[in-house]
């Protein structure tokens, strides 16, 4: 069995490594994805445990790497080339107010923009993630955030073949993917 953790947001975040664990014990397959690991970087997750980073493969699409190129990376390498030497000074201090005036507002509204013609591209790449690994059984969807990603997954799939959904993995037992109730 494949055990998906969504735990975008970051909330729950000892009981998302005691659960991934524990799935790893039972003798299956943990994945847990997070936006950005840098959240988790006090967790100590079981050796069994596969962590993918939203952020990451973000980076990968060609369209944030051309933007990333064009606003960041060049001005940077051009204020870098000239700032040598008497003006290294001002011309990091030019880089600073390039990327914070320029640079990050216009990723914002590149990001903005795009989110309205293409839609959110980051359920886009969870169910991706999903279809090219192996079958996923179980969705574990750790917080708020992550219910829109759940859904992706879960919507347009025939139902013999979606994977169940649970709040979390303790409740993946004894229950339908009709219903769950709470253990109380």
């Amino acid at each position: 069995m494949h055990v998906l953790f969504l735990a975008i947001g970051g909330t729950r975040r000892r009981a998302v490594v005691d659960e991934s664990a524990q799935v790893v014990a039972d003798g299956h397959r943990a994945t847990v994805v997070t936006d950005r690991a840098a959240q988790w970087s006090r967790e100590q997750w079981h050796t069994g445990v596969r962590v993918v980073e939203l952020a990451e493969i973000e980076q990968r699409m060609p369209a944030l790497r051309i933007e990333q190129a064009v606003l960041f990376r060049a001005p940077r390498k051009v204020l870098r080339t000239i700032g040598r030497g008497p003006l290294r000074g001002v011309a990091r201090r030019a880089e600073k107010s390039y990327e914070r005036r320029v640079a990050a507002r216009a990723h914002r509204l590149f990001l903005r923009t795009r989110g309205k013609v293409r839609g959110d591209a980051r359920p886009r790449m969870v169910d991706a993630l999903v279809r090219r690994g192996p079958a996923v059984d179980l969705v574990v969807v750790t917080d708020p955030v992550a219910m829109p990603y759940a859904e992706r997954l879960t919507g347009g799939v025939r139902r013999a073949s979606a994977p169940r959904v649970c709040f979390s993995y303790d409740y993946a037992g004894s229950m339908s993917n009709a219903a769950q109730g709470d253990k109380s």
